[in-house]
């Protein structure tokens, strides 16, 4: 159903209310997901809020920092809200940087977001290379492989340029997971060759389907292994099925000062002669060359143009139920 903007934007701020979100971060946590839908990555954004708002009650306290050496800070998050949590890890990833030099913080027990570039792109408008990560429960496996036994292990990354920041927001695995949970509660099939069942094999179906599938072969696997351990064991928190819950979830936030390689004005404007470089790639079929976060921008200028949301009826229904105070309907 095709709703407006800010109806959507009310009745979250709503739900939050509901569930005794403080006042001071209703705005931090709607604006966060309200962003993933305006994006076009619906499976993060207003129907990611209705499920991750069950657990807003749950928060125990403001995130802090429980050890920390040199350029490298773990924060207990003390179950707050995800948004909120990395809010504060990026402030502290960016005051470690100008310190420093780099900011590289891991952050657990806490609850989770929705897309990732917004933290990375936080770093990037202060002026550092940005880069956030997260690992989760052992949802995905490679090519070949019946047991999963990695995280989705999404990754952005971000950088200055002379105009808007060069982005990318990316998951390791073909398909991120809300897209089976999505299919799941609307009984539609699942992208091709994204998911396998128990024996390995790809499935459409999202009530056969066990784990979601790493892209790109054995090189994307490694990708996703590096990821995994830069949201792991680099602070010591849990890895693979080791990963029982949200609460056991690592995140990783990274801040790097060009200035202190030696880089001291031109970072911005270096990005922003490869942007240009790659704004005249030549294409087999004459399209412009897909420049990293173009598409996300596109959309959030064409929907914000328009005022409205095309939700489906079923995450409507949730959000309303949210507002309402009811958290478990599903």
């Amino acid at each position: 159903m095709n709703v407006d903007i800010d109806h959507v934007r009310a009745l979250m701020v709503e739900a939050c209310q509901q569930s005794a979100v403080p006042a001071e971060s209703v705005d931090l946590v709607v604006d966060h997901y309200l962003l993933g839908e305006t994006q076009g990555k619906h499976s993060h954004g207003v129907a990611k809020f209705c499920f991750e708002s069950q657990f807003f009650s749950e928060r125990q306290g403001s995130p802090r920092t429980v050890r920390e050496h040199g350029a490298l800070a773990i924060v207990d998050a003390q179950r707050e809200i995800g948004p909120v949590s990395a809010d504060h890890a990026v402030r502290i990833a960016a005051n470690r940087a100008r310190e420093l030099g780099a900011g590289i913080v891991g952050v657990i027990n806490t609850q989770r977001y929705g897309v990732l570039s917004p933290w990375a792109e936080h770093l990037a408008r202060a002026g550092f290379l940005g880069i956030v990560m997260n690992t989760s429960r052992a949802d995905s496996t490679v090519e070949g492989a019946r047991t999963p036994f990695l995280g989705v292990n999404p990754i952005s990354y971000a950088v200055p340029t002379t105009s808007e920041p060069l982005v990318v927001d990316m998951s390791t695995t073909k398909s991120p997971m809300g897209v089976l949970w999505e299919a799941r509660r609307g009984a539609a099939q699942l992208p091709a060759e994204s998911f396998v069942d128990l024996d390995g094999d790809f499935t459409v179906d999202p009530h056969l389907a066990e784990s979601a599938m790493v892209f790109g072969g054995h090189k994307g696997f490694a990708v996703s292994l590096l990821i995994q351990i830069m949201t792991g064991s680099l602070f010591g928190f849990p890895m693979g099925p080791g990963v029982e819950s949200t609460w056991t979830t690592g995140y990783a936030f990274i801040a790097i000062d060009p200035s202190f390689g030696g880089e001291l004005n031109d970072f911005p404007n270096n990005n922003s002669r490869l942007v240009e470089v790659m704004e005249g790639v030549g294409t087999r079929d004459s399209q412009p060359f897909r420049i990293p976060g173009s598409r996300s921008r596109a959309h959030v200028r064409k929907v914000t143009a328009l005022g409205k949301l095309d939700i489906p009826d079923s995450v409507y229904r949730r959000l309303m139920a949210r507002a309402a105070g009811d958290f478990v309907s599903d």
